[in-house]
């Protein structure tokens, strides 16, 4: 499995993301593209790249494009990991999840925070930046 940010997520959604392996993304990420992909008074760039097939089946994406996983499983490690690396609850929650999942990582290149390639390192976690 292979964890994905909410840029990817559209892109899985759309079917512009195309692997052997099956993406998921977290519920933060996913909370992130729903915000940006409902709200009509902003203008981003996952609203001017979203197709109407992936803003159908965004709400409810089949697993077969995109999973998103559950948070309250990985909340009690993702508390740690905030404490131990000073992370915010986006990248806590990632984290927390690649590691429960035995997860890599793939993110846009926005949305990779400043420490979390030296904290993925540390945690054991292959990231990519595409």
């Amino acid at each position: 499995m292979i964890i994905i940010d909410d840029k990817l997520s559209l892109d899985a959604l759309a079917g512009r993301l195309v692997g052997a392996e099956p993406v998921a993304t977290t519920w933060s990420f996913h909370y992130r593209l729903m915000r940006a992909l409902r709200d009509e008074t902003r203008w981003g760039v996952l609203s001017r790249t979203a197709t109407a097939e992936a803003l159908r089946i965004a709400a409810d994406p089949p697993e077969s494009r995109l999973r998103v996983l559950d948070p309250r499983a990985v909340t009690e490690g993702a508390a740690q990991l905030a404490v131990r690396h000073g992370l915010n609850v986006l990248a806590a929650e990632l984290i927390a999840a690649a590691k429960q999942h035995h997860a890599a990582v793939h993110l846009s290149a926005p949305n990779v925070g400043r420490h979390w390639s030296e904290v993925m390192e540390a945690e054991g976690i292959s990231l990519t930046v595409i």
